[in-house]
């Protein structure tokens, strides 16, 4: 048999999702390995072929793929591990990067700092060259300055060096000339040019993008060299794919080239496993979460596809490639409960990590998190995590938690530990309001879908607090990403400016654009090996009122016409009301940038179905176990996950035990096992056709 292999590399677990060619699958977790994360997924391969009963060498002899999703970049940005950057840039405009847009993310706290810059100012270089707004070389490019520049990279012997001159997007022939003078003069040093990262308008966000390529591109690269060649020694002849921040995935060649494009990758996966969840139930409006060990990712899917955006950041960088508008906090299993200043309580962002992490996992931790909170309550099996390989110490949580939160707030030992409980999932139903309510989507609406090792536990009070009236807990929920990274495309995006008043919209040369851009998308989808008639492409136009900052995405055939363009101008009206609550359709609009979405598409695990079953779920019952629920102590049963059979129904309190994670089924919530042997909860006082009925509409 033959597998394929989707990887998420956590901050406390890696995840493996493993499914076989006959349409099994299985699901795996190893501790994540701080400092050297392909470690730990070698030690979780190896733990795979053992459990499978095979080498090594003849397991991954016959895994045809594995797509990866790293927090390499991620980590580097956050914790200051990137690369020693230098940047070379248009004389006049040295500090337009550190400057950033000169505006606060809290305009009225005077006393915000600004993040420490990336690169500074004695490593930003001005180099004499000038392109003007109309695409002209009004100053040829000083090429002394760029060998000087050389000279001083050299002495200071840098990792990294970022180009990013003014309006090379327009023309970048100065960029490219100095990029080849640098290739040649420093070939070990990682080279990253505006132009090829992000050719569009707007100066800072370019900058600020193309920075980030260059200062997260060496510790990929030698990371997806130390994960190949690891790979290649161990046996593995297979594909090797990258997940991206865009929801799909791309080569380790063009990843180690375009770097940035991973700086948010770690839970994209989750909004493509999303989609295909919601859509088992013919579901195309979905809010998708995930509680891993130390955060929550939020994305709101409408009409079947993810929300995005091009407006991102990391630890207060712009990040203006397009990536999913996923919304994140610190709220993981690993979350750390504290007493503020002011003697309340509080949860995160800080967290355990990996190591030490909960009290209760015996690893030196002390501070009380989400996780011990979930035992001391009765949450989770006493006799530990993973099938017991990661033994609990409920003795030790439930000290902790009295030491550090119940004596100093007045509490018993189980009133702190509900305390902690209901303040994460109040603050995860206000990360929730942001992805819906703030975008102007009604969460009524919407069905949640759950990930996460933690993320069970919690979703049936998110659900109640927001008026969710479905949640659906997908059985492979604590490997939800690993699932997304096999069942995402690959994926290139590409982008150019052309600003034009709409009046003066040609189709022929938006065509002529297109054309361009497409030529060169499937070239490298054709390089990644995907045939032609697995390309998908994708048009859009970035739209705004004249005089407006921001715009608006608005999709359009790669195929033009000018009929097309007044459907184009109302669709743009639309978006921009449902955006922003209002439109004016009388006013002059403009567009700004020419977007392509290239998909190469990958053929998708097979989920199987099994025929509904009885509903009584009496073999799967395995005893009883006290928990506190709602400031009541009560005896609830408790069910065998694994044994859990599609058609089996229980309506709340009951707890549903996995390897990996444990379904809380709340008084007067109902849950049953559907075909895909997936959960389903909602109000038990309406029926679940009714619940589904509503949702499709």
């Amino acid at each position: 048999m033959n597998y394929k292999i989707g990887i998420d590399v956590g901050g406390t677990f890696t995840d493996f999702w493993v499914t076989g060619s006959d349409g099994s699958f299985s699901v795996h977790k190893t501790p994540t390995t701080p400092g050297q994360p392909e470690v730990g997924v070698l030690h979780g391969l190896q733990k795979i072929a053992a459990t499978l009963g095979s080498d090594m060498g003849d397991f991954l002899g016959r895994v045809h793929g594995i797509v990866h999703g790293t927090t390499i970049t991620t980590n580097a940005v956050l914790t200051g591990g990137v690369a020693k950057t230098a940047v070379l840039t248009t004389k006049g405009f040295r500090d337009l990067l550190n400057m950033r847009r000169g505006l606060r993310d809290r305009q009225y706290d005077a006393k915000q700092r600004p993040p420490d810059p990336l690169v500074p100012r004695r490593r930003i270089h001005p180099i004499e060259e000038r392109v003007d707004v109309e695409g002209e070389a009004v100053v040829p490019l000083h090429e002394a300055d760029v060998h000087a520049a050389v000279e001083r990279l050299r002495s200071d012997a840098v990792e990294a060096v970022a180009v990013s001159y003014l309006w090379s997007f327009l023309d970048p022939a100065h960029e490219q000339r100095t990029g080849r003078i640098l290739r040649e003069a420093l070939p070990d040093v990682y080279i990253s040019l505006s132009s090829e990262v992000l050719p569009q308008i707007r100066a800072y966000e370019r900058h600020s993008t193309t920075v980030l390529n260059a200062a997260v591109g060496p510790p990929l690269a030698r990371y997806l060299d130390s994960l190949v060649r690891r790979l290649d020694d161990a046996g593995f002849r297979g594909v090797l794919l990258i997940m991206q921040s865009n929801g799909g995935v791309m080569s380790p060649e063009l990843t180690a080239r375009f770097a940035a494009n991973t700086l948010l990758s770690g839970p994209a996966g989750g909004a493509t496993a999303g989609v295909f969840y919601g859509a088992t139930h013919g579901l195309r409006n979905v809010l998708t979460v995930d509680m891993g060990g130390t955060s929550f990712d939020v994305c709101l899917i409408h009409a079947g596809q993810p929300a995005t955006t091009t407006e991102g950041s990391i630890a207060g960088h712009r990040l203006a490639l397009p990536i999913l508008d996923i919304h994140t906090i610190g709220a993981g299993g690993g979350s750390i409960a504290w007493i503020d200043a002011g003697g309340m309580l509080r949860v995160g962002p800080q967290s355990a990590g990996a190591r030490p992490g909960p009290v209760c996992y015996g690893h030196g931790g002390t501070a009380p998190t989400v996780t011990d909170a979930d035992l001391v309550l009765g949450y989770l099996d006493p006799n530990g995590l993973l099938g017991g390989e990661v033994a609990l110490d409920a003795a030790a949580a439930e000290r902790a938690i009295v030491r550090s939160i119940a004596e100093p707030l007045g509490l018993t030992g189980l009133e702190a530990a509900e305390g902690i409980y209901r303040l994460v999932n109040a603050n995860m139903a206000a990360a929730l309001r942001v992805a819906s309510v703030e975008r102007g989507h009604d969460p009524r609406e919407f069905a949640l879908v759950v990930a996460g090792g933690a993320g069970p536990l919690h979703a049936g009070m998110l659900a109640r607090e927001l008026e969710v009236p479905l949640v659906v807990v997908p059985r492979q929920s604590s490997v939800f990403c690993a699932v997304g990274m096999l069942l995402s495309d690959l994926q290139h995006d590409d982008v150019r400016t052309w600003t034009r008043e709409w009046r003066h919209v040609e189709p022929a040369a938006v065509r002529a654009i297109l054309s361009e851009m497409m030529d060169r998308v499937r070239a490298t989808l054709h390089a990644e090996g995907v045939p032609a008639d697995r390309v998908r492409l994708e048009a859009a136009l970035d739209v705004r009122y004249v005089g407006q900052f921001h715009e608006v995405a608005v999709p359009i055939s790669p195929r033009l016409a000018p009929a097309d363009l007044a459907a184009a101008a109302a669709c743009f009206h639309r978006l921009h009301a449902d955006l922003y609550g209002y439109a004016m359709p009388d006013a002059e609009v403009e567009t700004i940038n020419v977007r392509l979405k290239a998909r190469g598409l990958t053929d998708p695990p097979r989920f199987p179905t099994q025929p509904l079953g009885p509903e009584d779920p009496a073999a799967a019952l395995k005893g009883e176990r006290r928990v506190r629920l709602a400031g009541m102590t009560t005896r609830v049963p408790i069910y065998d996950g694994e044994a859990f059979a599609p058609g089996f129904a229980q309506t709340g309190p009951a707890l549903i035990e996995q390897t990996h994670t444990t379904l809380l089924v709340p008084p007067g919530y109902r849950v049953a096992c559907d075909a895909h042997r997936n959960y389903v909860m909602h109000a038990a006082d309406r029926p679940l056709d009714a619940v589904l009925s509503g949702l499709r509409q």
